[in-house]
């Protein structure tokens, strides 16, 4: 697939668990954030080896058994997408919901002439817009984002990557980058409540209300039919 026939926003046909979540967020950045080329969900961590070494490259699979990959790429214009790191924390507060919980990593990557034509390279402009995407919109239904730590040197915004400032100096004029991270939560339903409710005729309520032990059941377990 050319680079020119990428969606703007990817999504998934049927989307679970933090994929929900991801694709919640990248819908609202692609409203808050028009300077935004691409709005990319999860994107894996594929190795490659070199002359016996390896390297390590974000990509993002588009079908096919395909990937491109997602590193600092003028073709790409500006983007973002996001990694969800280990652990990934799960919670059963009960049988029916199971909340889980895990550190994301959003990464974007911009060429400031796109957004300001005043050729003041304002990144702190640029940091202020994205956190209020990601913090401060209301379009995160099917979870909650919270971001609370942000980096801006190459080694910091594609750690775990194998980019080589010195080589690519992929984050010089006219480029810049980000590195948003924080926790990512999905609150998931495993399965529909069932109840087995004892139905009753209007007679029987005083009877039941006299003689049933309601440590044992409760009043939610019995209509009135």
């Amino acid at each position: 697939m050319a680079i020119g026939k990428l969606r703007r926003v990817t999504l998934r046909t049927n989307p679970q668990m933090f994929d929900r979540v991801i694709q919640d967020l990248q819908q609202g950045l692609a409203n808050e954030l028009p300077w935004l080329d691409h709005c990319f969900g999860r994107c894996e961590r594929l190795v490659k080896i070199v002359d016996g070494r390896r390297y390590y490259t974000p990509n993002l699979y588009i079908g096919g058994g395909e990937y491109i990959p997602v590193s600092p790429d003028k073709m790409l214009g500006n983007y973002s997408f996001v990694m969800i790191d280990e652990p990934e924390q799960v919670i059963s507060p009960n049988k029916q919901a199971m909340e889980m919980r895990a550190p994301f990593s959003l990464i974007v990557w911009i060429d400031l002439r796109t957004t300001d034509p005043r050729d003041e390279r304002n990144m702190e402009e640029i940091k202020a817009e994205v956190l209020r995407a990601i913090n401060f919109s209301s379009w995160i239904r099917s979870g909650h984002v919270h971001c609370d730590r942000v980096y801006t040197r190459a080694e910091s915004i594609f750690d775990g990557f194998s980019l080589d400032e010195v080589d690519n100096q992929f984050l010089m004029a006219p480029y810049c980058g980000f590195r948003f991270t924080g926790e990512m939560m999905i609150m998931d339903v495993c399965r529909e409540s069932v109840v087995n409710y004892l139905y009753v005729k209007p007679e029987d309520v005083q009877w039941i209300d006299e003689n049933i032990d309601y440590d044992i059941f409760s009043n939610t377990f019995w209509k009135i039919v």
